[in-house]
């Protein structure tokens, strides 16, 4: 478990330094594909900043897990832990709200549909 957490941690932090430099990217829709949200500029800031909250998030959960006394964590690092969770929640829907919804800017359809790009 402590390898899958300590990968996820990893990808979370190698993903928002990518998107801490604005990189405009597509995001597809999950039932259509050609549709989605174009996120750039502030909005795939937003979603970085976001990425390095849940990675915080992970560094804290292995740090209370760590302990091993089998103990409740105590009240203000609960209170801590779920501000920074509605932080990452909140980041991510505003990248979110933030980017343009719109059909993908790079499909092309296939031939054989007989539909020329604009």
């Amino acid at each position: 478990m402590r390898t899958f957490q300590a990968l996820a941690i990893v990808l979370c932090v190698f993903g928002a330094i990518h998107l801490l430099q604005g990189p405009a990217f597509f995001w597809p829709d999950r039932f259509d594909p050609s549709h989605g949200v174009l996120l750039g500029g502030l909005s795939s800031r937003l979603l970085g900043a976001g990425l390095v909250v849940v990675a915080a998030l992970g560094l804290m959960a292995g740090r209370q897990a760590g302990r091993g006394d089998g103990r409740a964590a105590p009240p203000r690092w609960q209170l801590r832990y779920f501000l920074l969770i509605l932080l990452a929640l909140g980041l991510a829907s505003a990248a979110f709200t933030i980017g343009e919804r719109g059909p993908n800017p790079d499909w092309r359809a296939p031939a054989s549909e007989g539909v020329q790009p604009t």
